[in-house]
C-alpha cells in the first residue's frame, strides 16, 4: 500500500473548487486575485463586495415611508 502526502503550498490550496469548471485548479495570483488554471476563471477579492444598489433602494423606500 502506497500513501501519498498532500503537499501545501500556499499559491494553490488544494480544496478550492472552481465555480465554472468544477476542478480543482484555483490558484491565488498575487494578493487578493484568485485564477482557474484549467478554464481561467478569475475573482479578484480586493475592495467591497457589497451590493450597493440594494441598500440604497431601502435607505429611500425608507425615507419615502418616514417623510411620506
Amino acid at each position: 500500500m502506497t500513501y501519498q502526502l498532500e503537499t501545501i503550498h500556499p499559491n494553490h490550496p488544494h480544496h478550492l473548487e472552481c465555480p465554472r469548471c468544477k476542478h480543482h485548479t484555483v490558484v491565488l495570483q498575487g494578493e487578493s486575485r484568485y485564477v482557474c488554471l484549467n478554464c481561467g476563471w478569475w475573482r479578484d477579492i480586493d475592495g467591497w463586495n457589497i451590493p450597493i444598489f440594494p441598500i440604497l433602494m431601502v435607505l429611500v423606500i425608507f425615507l419615502v415611508i418616514l417623510l411620506g
